[in-house]
């Protein structure tokens, strides 16, 4: 099957789909109207026809009445429920309730009244019998109280029909033998089938729905062959159209045949086929400088990813923080030197003059590289930063924004690592190097951080670094060390104070400083000589 078959053959089922949908629902509700209002004028007439016949068996009854015969209005009765098929129940009721002429209830105070005939009185009382439940219907009450006739529509033997509550009225005529104190001496309750009338309204029913049916296939064929004939087949060309256009066949066209909205979109198909055809010819020839320019980009990328190589390279002797300044800011503005607040760790080797009589510079190196490679792990983690290393000696900066007991801290806590770390190494490098033992000193303060250019006759030189008696002084604390102690500064003991035990070592007074010194030694955990306040 071909695609535009395909293509009008959905298009068709939707459009029939669309039709019948309308054309269901516009019948539906006009057919649902008309069989509503044939219903209302049907069930109508046949309600006052029942009304009439209802009426006329009551004159009938009342006339037997007027005559004083009572066997007469019941034969009436059983006669009128033999001849007429339509009358399901006809019993005539006292205005208590209890069904007229079964007893002798009436005759005798007819009797009392009027007098009447022996052999009347004797006919009568033959007919005697007992009679029914006494009727307890709201409709019958209503039709004694308001002297008017009641009906409704119930469910008899499994069929619908629809009773009438006819009150006798206490005509005149009659008052001198039942008396005038009522209105009513009875009520007649007839009873009609509605069989015919739900036959004739079923009937009616089927012949809308029919007519309705016949309406919409005759309207959705119509449409179609007029959809298929004004709107299918040009769409069906125009979507050809665009397949061929869209498959890269820019040379084809709609053949525009019509001026309305079909015909609009076979020209605006057209119009763009030719605007593609313009911009492939363009984009070919942007092909040929794009080819151009991404063998530029792949020069210009490897000379980048060299210069990556160089700034790897180049990352090893730089500082981290300065690494992470210059990347927020190529400019490096945050390089020049300001004041901040932070901790700095001197950490060197004990004696390291005489390792250096006792081994090689070259295993000397490779001693000093293996421990402070793994110190450097530790540094990391608490977030110093290696600054200067000096042989056997490293600076390292503890910085952090706007806490300045935390930098303090880890400070602390890295010194306590390195130590820890250093026992570990020696019983590793046990046979390899002879045991090392280091000094630590951290003091906390103000100094002025940043880069500081050396300026010489065959060029300059910037150098990144932390000056100040703050500085000073932590070198000259880890001078103070001895036997793989911790030594710190008052003002980093001050800070760590709720988190370390400290031993006050008193006043020191130190090389090239003027005024003594406090220190304080962090006691390892288990250790406690001295406790500072």
């Amino acid at each position: 099957m071909a695609l535009s078959d395909l293509f009008r053959r959905r298009l068709q089922a939707k459009v029939i789909s669309l039709i019948l949908a309308i054309l269901i629902l516009g019948f539906s509700v006009l057919a649902s109207h008309h069989i509503r209002r044939d219903a209302e004028l049907t069930i109508a007439g046949n309600q006052e026809t029942a009304r009439l016949l209802a009426a006329a068996i009551v004159r009938s009854i009342e006339n037997g009445m007027l005559e004083g015969r009572p066997d007469i209005i019941r034969r009436l009765v059983q006669e009128l429920k033999t001849e007429l098929t339509d009358v399901r129940r006809l019993e005539v009721y006292r205005r208590n309730g209890v069904e007229a002429f079964s007893d002798l209830e009436t005759v005798n105070a007819v009797n009392r009244f009027a007098g009447l005939e022996a052999g009347l009185i004797e006919r009568i009382s033959k007919m005697r019998r007992e009679p029914g439940e006494r009727i307890s219907n709201p409709l019958f009450t209503r039709a004694v109280e308001t002297i008017a006739p009641q009906e409704t529509e119930e469910a008899l033997d499994g069929s619908r029909v629809l009773t009438f509550f006819q009150p006798l009225r206490n005509l005149q005529e009659c008052q001198g033998c039942h008396g005038d104190d009522h209105q009513v001496r009875g009520v007649v309750r007839i009873s009609l089938g509605l069989d015919k009338l739900d036959a004739e309204l079923s009937a009616a029913r089927n012949r809308q729905v029919i007519l309705a049916l016949l309406t919409i296939i005759g309207v959705t064929a119509t449409l179609v062959v007029l959809m298929g004939r004004v709107v299918l087949g040009p769409l069906t060309r125009v979507a050809a159209a665009a397949r061929q256009i869209g498959g890269g066949q820019l040379d084809a066209r709609v053949a525009v045949v019509s001026q309305d909205e079909i015909g609009d979109l076979g020209r605006v198909i057209n119009e763009m086929a030719d605007r593609l055809k313009i911009a492939r010819d363009d984009l070919q020839a942007r092909n040929v400088e794009l080819a151009d320019t991404l063998r530029s980009l792949k020069e210009s990328m490897q000379k980048v990813e060299l210069l990556e190589q160089v700034k790897g390279e180049l990352v090893k002797f730089v500082p981290e923080s300065v690494t992470r300044l210059l990347e927020k800011n190529p400019d490096a503005r945050e390089l020049e030197k300001r004041e901040a607040d932070l901790s700095v760790l001197f950490l060197d080797v004990e004696g390291y003059t005489r390792l250096s009589e006792q081994l090689p510079p070259q295993r000397l190196n490779r001693l000093i590289q293996d421990y402070f490679s793994s110190f450097l792990e530790i540094i990391r983690a608490n977030h110093g930063d290696v600054n200067e290393t000096a042989g056997d000696g490293l600076m390292v900066i503890f910085q952090t924004e706007g806490d300045r007991a935390r930098h303090a801290l880890n400070a602390a806590g890295a010194a306590f690592q390195i130590q820890a770390k250093l026992g570990d190494l020696n019983r590793e490098f046990e046979g390899v190097y002879p045991p090392v033992a280091i000094h630590v000193g951290v003091n906390s303060g103000t100094a002025f951080v940043g880069a500081t250019k050396l300026d010489a006759a065959g060029g300059g030189r910037w150098t990144f670094t932390a000056s100040g008696p703050t500085t000073n002084l932590a070198a000259r604390i880890a001078a103070l060390a001895k036997g793989g102690q911790i030594m710190v500064g008052a003002e980093t003991a001050e800070r760590i104070k709720g988190h370390y035990v400290l031993e006050d070592t008193g006043e020191h007074q130190l090389k090239n400083v003027s005024e003594p010194v406090r220190v304080f030694r962090l006691v390892p955990p288990g250790v406690y000589l001295k406790v500072a306040s």
